[in-house]
C-alpha cells in the first residue's frame, strides 16, 4: 500500500469516526430538546416546535449509521461501499445544511412568537400551564407579580410556601432563552457535521477511484 493510499484510507476512517460522534451529538441534542419542550407541545399552535428536534434526532441516527458504513468501506477498500457512502454523505450534507439555515432564519420568528403562545395558553389553561412552570422553573408568563394576584402555585418556586419574593422569573424570557440556546446549538452542530461530511465524501471518492484503478491494473 502506497503512502498516499494509506493516508487517504485512514483519514477517511478517522473522519468517519469523528463524524459518527457528531451524529450522536446531534441525536443527543434532539432528544434533550424534545424532552424539555414536551409540555409546550401540548399547545395547539406550538406543535411546530417539534420539527427541529425530531429532524435532528432522525438525521443524527442516520448520520451515525452511514458513518459506520463508511468506516467499513474504508477498511475493506470496497469501491461500491465507498461510492454509495460518498453519495449519501453529499445528500445528508445538503439536508443538514438546509436544516441549519432554516433554524437560523426562523429562530427569531420562534422567539418572537413564544410570549404570544404562552400568554394565550396561560389564560385558557392556567392549571395545565403549571406543567410548563415545573419543567422550566418559571412562574407564569411574566412572573408571579404580574401573572398571579393571589394563590401563587407551588410550581412557581423551589419550596413552598410560594410568594412573590421567592418565586421564579416569568416563563416568557426563560423559554425564549432555552430555544435560543438549543436552536443555536443544533444549528452549529449541523454545520460542523456538514463540514465533516464534505471531507468524508471527497476522501471516499478519492479512495474509491484508487481502488477502482488498482483493480483495473490487477487484471492486466
Amino acid at each position: 500500500m502506497g503512502c498516499g493510499e494509506f493516508l487517504v484510507k485512514y483519514i477517511l476512517f478517522f473522519a468517519n469516526l469523528v463524524f459518527a460522534l457528531a451524529g450522536l451529538a446531534l441525536l443527543g441534542l434532539g432528544v434533550a430538546t424534545q424532552l424539555q419542550i414536551s409540555p409546550i407541545t401540548n399547545i395547539a399552535d406550538a406543535n411546530g416546535f417539534q420539527v427541529a428536534p425530531i429532524t435532528a434526532m432522525v438525521l443524527g441516527g442516520v448520520v451515525f449509521l452511514i458513518a459506520f458504513f463508511g468506516c467499513c468501506g474504508a477498511i475493506r477498500e470496497s469501491n461500491c461501499m465507498l461510492v454509495t457512502f460518498s453519495i449519501f454523505m453529499l445528500v445528508l450534507m445538503i439536508v443538514k445544511l438546509t436544516l441549519a439555515v432554516l433554524i437560523f432564519v426562523k429562530l427569531d420568528d420562534v422567539m418572537d412568537a413564544v410570549p404570544n403562545w404562552l400568554n394565550t395558553y396561560f389564560k385558557q389553561h392556567p392549571t395545565e400551564f403549571q406543567e410548563i412552570e415545573k419543567t422550566f422553573n418559571c412562574c407564569g408568563p411574566n412572573g408571579a407579580a404580574l401573572s398571579y394576584l393571589t394563590n401563587i402555585p407551588d410550581t412557581c418556586c423551589a419550596a413552598p410556601p410560594c410568594t412573590i419574593l421567592n418565586s421564579y422569573s416569568g416563563c416568557n424570557s426563560i423559554v425564549q432563552n432555552f430555544f435560543q440556546t438549543f436552536g443555536l446549538a443544533i444549528g452549529v452542530v449541523a454545520i460542523v457535521v456538514c463540514a465533516i461530511e464534505l471531507v468524508a465524501a471527497v476522501f471516499g471518492l478519492c479512495l474509491a477511484n484508487h481502488v477502482r484503478n488498482k483493480s483495473r491494473r490487477a487484471r492486466y
